[in-house]
């Protein structure tokens, strides 16, 4: 028997991405295996977000073939699309292939065991690396794969590419232009989701707020909270992200009137001047931010705010800077994501002649981690002593007796429960902070 691990970098969508072809996998009769194990084939799902993403990307593949130099590689992901020649380049990579061609990984499993000589074993360590020309030549390019799932919370992926195309991104250049998928498939998984025992889906996506735009708004993101709402056995439906340009007009106060939907938002800032998102090209304001933000707190309680910042922007000065600090203050976000501007290849913000030098840049992310880092701790000291519904997910590494979980707000809580608790979803007190978790205990 044939055995398979699948290492993932990135965000959801590739994590989303990742399970559909494990799920394939496992239908083609492979055992998935841990990355430390004898492995026939890896599939290696990349980003390509930042600069440092691509030497992680290099740093695992190459990993890989040490650990098992006779294996099949196969990378895939963002950071294929953009540099595949980079990647072909590495000795012991047999195939790459983007996101666009994902689909076609069957045709791909089909090639490798037609490599695999008549009177040999079955076992593709006797395969020798296929030449990337021969699998192109097999290769039909566009169709799209639907089935995801981990732990007690389950991925849905509704839409994929982007078409926004901020200035310093290279998203929309790796995933292609914004497609949303029809909301009969997205219902038809969300059944099979909760038939198969999970209580929570995570709708996911590259730009979550434009779902719908490509099909001029005949269905939106709030139509597919509404269809979804009512299965069985679905009990917490959440967003993984979602963007504040596009943001429906109308998806607050639908989402508020549907009690499944989770009281947490990551809505990436991404900067609090107004001129840095100007030459970002992110088509809003901190005005029109902060409007959105107050309309979350409004309609929902002690809902969680979660986003990304970007510091060291190409013409981002300490003015600028020090605006982003004070309007991220003001929000009082639950969490902060801080990213160091890094150049993508091809994008416009690679090219302005202003670029920030990498030591200030290192220093703006240290004060803006810390400041994030107080928020969050100001958030957990707001909910000691309430009452929150934890969905018990798994043990803690490193916790003795604990098991751990989210708040509806997206706050980790450890409990103290015997594994027999896992995917219940229990009331608790919030009665303490262990660094970035809360403890708890279950109510009466």
């Amino acid at each position: 028997m044939s055995t398979a691990a699948l290492i993932t970098l990135g965000c959801k969508v590739n994590q989303y991405d990742t399970q559909a072809m494990q799920e394939l996998l496992l239908r083609n009769g492979y055992t998935i295996v841990a990355e430390n194990d004898p492995v026939d084939v890896y599939i290696i799902n990349t980003c390509t977000v930042t600069n440092v993403a691509d030497q992680k990307a290099r740093q695992v593949i190459r990993r890989a073939i040490r650990k098992n130099p006779d294996a099949n590689v196969l990378v895939t992901g963002c950071y294929a699309e953009s540099d595949r020649q980079a990647i072909e380049q590495i000795p012991g990579v047999s195939l790459v292939f983007g996101n666009r061609e994902k689909a076609d990984l069957q045709k791909y499993l089909d090639l490798l065991h037609e490599s695999v000589p008549e009177n040999s074993a079955s076992s593709l360590l006797q395969i020798k690396p296929v030449h990337h020309d021969a699998i192109r030549e097999h290769a039909n390019f566009g169709a799209s794969v639907s089935e995801a799932g981990k732990h007690t919370r389950a991925l849905i992926k509704v839409q994929d590419g982007c078409s926004a195309f901020c200035t310093y991104c290279i998203i929309p250049y790796v995933r292609g232009r914004m497609t949303s998928r029809p909301l009969p498939d997205i219902v038809r998984e969300a059944k099979q989701i909760s038939a198969n025992g999970y209580k929570e889906i995570v709708i996911t996506g590259v730009h979550l707020g434009a779902y719908g735009l490509d099909i001029r708004r005949q269905t939106t993101i709030a139509d597919i909270l509404e269809s979804i709402h009512p299965i069985d056995g679905i009990e917490r439906i959440r967003f993984s992200s979602i963007e504040p340009m596009n943001f429906p007009d109308d998806l607050v106060d639908r989402m508020a009137a549907l009690p499944k939907c989770m009281p947490h938002f990551h809505l990436p800032l991404q900067a609090g001047s107004d001129k840095i998102l100007r030459q970002m090209r992110r088509r809003y304001t901190t005005e029109r931010y902060m409007r959105l933000v107050e309309k979350l707190r409004a309609s929902f309680s002690d809902v969680g705010i979660t986003t990304d910042v970007m510091v060291g922007f190409p013409g981002e000065t300490d003015a600028d800077f020090e605006e982003s600090l004070r309007f991220v203050e003001e929000i009082g976000f639950s969490q902060l994501h801080v990213f160091r501007y890094s150049p993508r290849r091809g994008t416009p913000a690679a090219d302005c002649p202003d670029q920030v030098p990498p030591h200030v840049s290192a220093q703006r992310s240290k004060v803006m981690i810390a400041l994030g880092k107080r928020l969050g701790l100001e958030f957990r000291q707001s909910m000691l002593g309430k009452t929150a519904d934890v969905l018990v997910e798994d043990s803690q590494e490193g916790k003795a007796q604990h098991l751990a979980g989210f708040t509806g707000n997206y706050l980790r809580v450890l409990l103290d429960l015997p594994d027999s608790a896992i995917n219940q979803i229990l009331p608790a007190k919030l009665v303490g902070i262990e660094h970035e978790f809360m403890t708890a205990e279950v109510a009466a």
